[in-house]
């Protein structure tokens, strides 16, 4: 045996065996503490410090950018109409449309989510139809009307340039590649309201088209509609429109509200939100924001009734 090999012995030494690791219940003492101290650091501490500090420094973001009527930033909910980082539904004429939204119902800020669907999707570029199933039963029964199950981008871009006075044509399409030129009044009822669901079934559908079917498309718009115009944002709930997209509107804004042009411009150029930092992401038009100015300096009334949908004005958040 080598003569510098010692054997130590724990026997007399207690100490030696500690120093060898500890015990077992020794170690869940110190991981029970740890885990103590730290969840009162990371979950109590930590979160109200910087509670503390938004409210101080950042109150108005730290409470969800809510706005009052008169565009001015609140932190009570019953003084607030909306929240300038979430968007609203408008479709009165009188109001600057937002982005189309795909969040639950149409921007439900309780279920926020895109479409998830690819850019070649059929859905999505000409939309659905659905024809309701019904339980047979004894008594002879009228068949269900057809129903609009997802309007699709063609369908959102003929709804644009409609509203908004842009210039556009109709055309069906052979199998061979000949194009008709159709009227849109045949997709119009009397009072000129478009029949979204005969526009989409005659779209093309690839997946179930026949090799004989006349298809309907439209083009040659006299303006370039802009991709937030007619697609939703990954959130649905983009309180942001393109100025480009302001723009397009702003003809049917300045009828509406008896304004000239400059002066509905003067509104979109102090409600556009410049590029993050100068230099992150696009210029948008705060939506919300633009519509309050709007009902400022030219008050719009809504007819009451059942007509008068809640959409269509700005609404506290719930």
């Amino acid at each position: 045996m080598n003569n510098n090999t010692r054997e130590i012995d724990t026997s007399h030494n207690p100490d030696a065996a500690a120093q060898g690791g500890g015990s077992l219940l020794g170690h869940i003492w110190s991981s029970i503490a740890a885990t103590v101290v730290l969840t009162i650091i990371c979950c109590g501490i930590y979160p109200l410090v910087v509670w503390g500090i938004a409210q101080v420094a950042f109150p108005n973001q730290a409470n969800g950018s809510l706005i009052k009527k008169d565009g001015t930033p609140t932190t009570k909910d019953e003084e607030a109409v909306g929240s300038a980082i979430l968007g609203q539904n408008f479709s009165a004429a009188g109001y600057f449309h937002p982005r189309p939204s795909s969040a639950g119902a149409g921007y439900d800020a309780a279920n926020s989510s895109g479409s998830n669907l690819g850019p070649l999707s059929d859905k999505l570029i000409n939309g659905l139809t659905q024809v309701p199933t019904t339980q047979p039963t004894t008594q002879p029964t009228t068949q269900p009307a057809e129903t609009l199950t997802f309007d699709g981008i063609r369908l959102r871009t003929i709804h644009y340039a409609s509203e908004n006075g842009i210039a556009f044509k109709l055309y069906t399409v052979k199998p061979d590649g000949t194009r008709t030129e159709v009227p849109l009044a045949k997709f119009q009822d009397a009072q000129g309201n478009l029949n979204d669901v005969a526009l989409v079934d005659a779209f093309p559908h690839p997946s179930t088209d026949t090799p004989d079917r006349d298809v309907l498309i439209a083009g040659d718009f006299a303006a370039l509609i802009p991709g937030d115009a007619v697609t939703a944002s990954g959130s649905g709930l983009d309180p942001h429109i393109s100025p480009a997209n302001a723009i397009l509107q702003k003809p049917r804004i300045a009828r509406e509200r008896k304004l000239t042009e400059a002066q509905v411009q003067e509104l979109i150029d102090a409600c556009t939100d410049g590029s993050s930092l100068g230099i992150l992401g696009d210029a948008g038009v705060n939506v919300l924001r633009l519509n309050l100015a709007l009902d400022a300096k030219s008050p719009q009334t809504i007819p009451p009734g059942p007509s008068a949908a809640p959409a269509t004005q700005p609404v506290a958040p719930k």
